[in-house]
């Protein structure tokens, strides 16, 4: 082999494993930084601990995604124990598998084997560590499952060149689309086209139906099993009626406001326009000679890492509209090769399309929020990018400063998460970083549930109770795992109630705050207003969380209170005080 074939070699194997790097390095940077008790990752971790030890998904056990995702973390919890690691562990298999899927598919939209590594490094930084999207503990594994599945389901149906491919593709894409509703279209709408549109139509048929069918069976049978009306009040279809108070949220969060004067000053004025203005820059760059890309790319790597200095990410923003132009024009494109039958449409610009473009509904404008964002931006940030790249005049030049913006997007990930100021906390079960106030809070609940509530006794804690039930072993004696507005309507009160009464809790507590992103209602107070007279009448003050016991009536609290049942054994007495 010549020194040439060797360096090629080297370089090749650099290109492959730049993601990985990023990823890695970013992994240790922030390692278990990214685990919010009070969030949904209490939900994440209970859950799955509820069906190790034998409750039922969506009758005994609240959720509102596909079974998929729970039953697999609960299987790890009943065969590995009860242990964060073990849950940790999984999502980060899934999260590298999202890096190769991610990398694959820049491959092929990119013009070099370079670009596509900047660029699929580029996103995983970008996306990949935000506190709240974290990869290796996001939000909901549900959509980290269903995100990568519904890439890899597209990179295997546009590689596929057999039966086996294409039914690999189609059982993938099945599974994709099980773990969460909106991951129906993205999971199955590419994978099904692209294979329509390569394969032969009877294999493609076969595949689609094994598709439908695995998507069809994750959703219908807990519908048949437990009906509608309870998968509507504690199971996924309580997606089909999303409250208003949670609409005026996610609009704020797509949008950046309210109404188009507050998206045209904040949204458009701030921060699309200049970002626009920096991709308008890039294309205009022309390529010169080997001394005019020495100079260049240099200087545009640095100005890449300038971007650490830019708050909430300013000058990248304008590529998530920019994506989703770029789709549109290839699914229009498409439409027309097929229309005029003298072309065959492009397969991977109409897979990466349909799988790209419902994701981006979640987040189609900005980076700020990293809940949604580790999802639906990045193949949006690949598609845009490679976009760019495929236009720019100065590729070299160009692929220096995606390496220049991936560094600084590690650097922001470094300095926001890996150096903030946190406190290692080691609870049974659980050892993770937490910031200094929640660390002491969260170490002195567990103490004192553990003193007040027998081992396998209830509790019931609001208005997020998985962290603090997994860490102590203690059980919810409700069916769902959050207690914040929209998620409870009428029934679902009814039968907390009656679960009172029936089956009273050991103690019950509560960190009564505000939801000023839902309205003004706090528990007892416009929130749960007959299941917290039912509380009062039934239990008593024992102490507050970090501070002694105070006569503070239950709906002003702003800490959080230990209350237990009254010492009675007469539950109509109870009811009468």
């Amino acid at each position: 082999m010549s020194e040439s074939s060797r360096t090629a070699g080297r370089a090749g194997l650099f290109w492959t494993l730049l993601p990985y790097l990023v990823f890695t390095v970013l992994f240790i940077a922030t390692f278990k930084r990214w685990i919010l008790p009070f969030e949904d990752s209490g939900r994440e971790m209970n859950t799955a601990l509820r069906l190790a030890e034998g409750e039922v998904l969506y009758r005994d056990v609240g959720y509102s995604y596909g079974p998929l995702s729970p039953l697999i973390d609960g299987f790890l919890l009943r065969t590995f124990g009860r242990s964060l690691d073990v849950l940790v562990a999984w999502r980060t298999v899934l999260a590298l598998l999202g890096v190769e899927a991610l990398r694959r598919l820049a491959r092929r939209l990119a013009p070099g084997e370079s670009l596509a590594a900047a660029i699929s490094s580029f996103a995983i930084a970008a996306c990949a560590f935000g506190v709240g999207g974290s990869w290796p503990f996001p939000y909901s594994a549900a959509a980290l499952a269903g995100t990568v599945g519904a890439w890899w389901a597209l990179e295997l149906a546009l590689a596929s060149e057999s039966p086996a491919g294409s039914m690999a593709a189609a059982v993938v894409a099945g599974l994709a689309a099980g773990t969460k509703l909106e991951m129906v279209p993205l999971a199955l709408a590419g994978p099904l086209l692209v294979l329509a549109l390569h394969r032969p139509r009877k294999e493609a048929f076969s595949a689609v139906a094994w598709m439908l069918g695995a998507a069809g069976i994750a959703y219908a049978v807990p519908i048949v099993r437990f009906g509608e009306d309870l998968m509507k009040r504690q199971g996924f279809l309580i997606a089909l009626s999303v409250p208003e108070s949670w609409r005026r949220v996610y609009e704020r969060v797509l949008f950046g406001g309210l109404t188009p004067a507050d998206f045209a000053r904040g949204g458009f004025q701030d921060v699309l326009f200049p970002s626009a203005v920096g991709i308008a820059l890039v294309l205009l760059l022309r390529g010169g000679g080997r001394t005019f890309n020495l100079v260049l790319s240099p200087l545009l790597f640095v100005a890449g890492g300038l971007t650490f200095l830019s708050p909430g990410n300013g000058w990248l923003h304008a590529l998530l509209p920019l994506a989703a132009c770029v789709a549109i024009d290839g699914l229009v494109r498409a439409a027309i090769a097929w229309r005029r039958g003298d072309c065959s449409p492009d397969p991977t610009a109409v897979g990466v399309a349909l799988v790209m473009l419902p994701a981006l509904i979640r987040q189609p404008f900005f980076l700020r929020n990293p809940v949604y964002g580790a999802f639906s931006a990045p193949l949006a940030l690949v598609v845009a990018l490679c976009w760019i790249g495929r236009h720019a005049h100065a590729r070299k030049a160009f692929t220096a400063l995606v390496l220049g913006l991936s560094t600084a997007q590690v650097a922001l990930r470094v300095q926001g998460i890996g150096m903030a100021a946190m406190t290692r906390t080691d609870l049974p079960g659980a050892s993770l970083s937490l910031v200094p106030a929640e660390s002491r809070f969260v170490t002195e609940a567990a103490r004192v549930i553990s003193e007040t509530v027998p081992e396998g006794g209830t509790i019931g804690i609001f208005p997020e109770p998985g962290f603090l039930l997994f860490v102590t072993g203690r059980k919810n004696p409700f069916v769902d795992e959050l207690f914040v507005p929209g998620i409870q309507n009428a029934a679902a009160e009814d039968l907390m109630i009656r679960r009172l009464r029936e089956r009273p809790p050991d103690a019950l507590l509560v960190t009564n705050r505000a939801y000023p992103e839902f309205g003004p209602a706090i528990y007892g107070h416009g929130l749960l207003d007959r299941f917290f007279l039912e509380v009062s009448r039934r239990y008593v003050l024992a102490r507050r969380i970090g501070g002694e016991a105070e006569p503070v009536p239950l709906r002003h609290a702003s800490g959080g209170l230990l209350l237990v049942a009254r010492p009675t054994a007469d539950p109509d007495e109870a009811r009468a005080n």
